[in-house]
């Protein structure tokens, strides 16, 4: 039976069915603040306080909460902005782009989203080749999804069943985005406390994951060229 802040009538639902001595009752009725274990003759009543868990429990929650609300103030910032400036950033994509550099990136995890996206192929890169990576990567996803966004303005965004990861300070924001005169569609983002703020180290839209998408193409690339071909490639995009 788990019952959470048992009312009088369950208590007495209790108390008939398992015979429980009127000491018992009481301390159902008032919980006191120590563990205990009581036996009496038919019952063995013990009381375990979870003082313990109610802080990280606490924590997980509030960290839904407020990861939840950065992602939506972000999401939600940029649409309204694309709104108002849509017949500007479509006639230059420079301005477009510098929105984005100031408004997407400090939001977006680039070192993890780079580590991830490269998977075992990070691990044998050299220190150079990791910091070419994440600027290529970078500039690649601005100049690929930059346009794309255009198609957002003005769009709504609704929170929807966000949760917290296995890891502390994880959590998968998870929404719901409806473009105008469009069918709505889920925007899920995996984002994690770094530095006090919350950052997505991955995206995944209508279905499609940002890091496996790429990660599969890296990866067949890489095992065919070698990662240098590949981050001189990307380098070669921004050109």
């Amino acid at each position: 039976i788990h019952l959470v802040n048992p009312t009088s009538e369950d208590i007495s639902f209790l108390a008939k069915k398992y015979d429980l001595h009127d000491l018992i009752l009481e301390d159902l009725k008032e919980l006191n603040t120590q563990d205990k274990i009581d036996v009496y003759d038919n019952n063995i009543f013990i009381v375990l306080l979870l003082a313990l868990l109610v802080t990280p429990l606490w924590a997980k929650t509030q960290d839904v909460i407020d990861a939840e609300n950065r992602v939506l103030e972000v999401t939600r910032n940029i649409v309204n902005n694309l709104e108002r400036n849509k017949a500007i950033y479509g006639a230059d994509p420079s301005k477009l782009n510098a929105m984005i550099r100031k408004e997407v990136l400090p939001f977006i995890d680039f070192d993890a989203m780079s580590k991830l996206t490269l998977g075992k192929h990070w691990r044998k890169a050299t220190p150079s080749q990791r910091v070419r990576f994440i600027n290529a990567f970078r500039e690649m996803l601005i100049r690929s999804y930059g346009k794309a966004m255009l198609d957002y303005a003005g769009a709504t965004i609704k929170p929807g069943n966000s949760v917290p990861n296995n890891k502390p300070g994880y959590v998968s924001v998870r929404t719901i985005v409806t473009p105008k005169g469009r069918s709505s569609i889920s925007a899920n983002y995996d984002v994690r406390k770094k530095s006090g703020d919350w950052k997505a180290y991955n995206v995944q839209i209508a279905g499609v994951n940002l890091i496996t998408n790429f990660r599969t193409n890296f990866t067949r690339e890489v095992t065919a060229k070698g990662l240098e071909a590949l981050i001189s490639r990307l380098e070669k995009t921004q050109k």
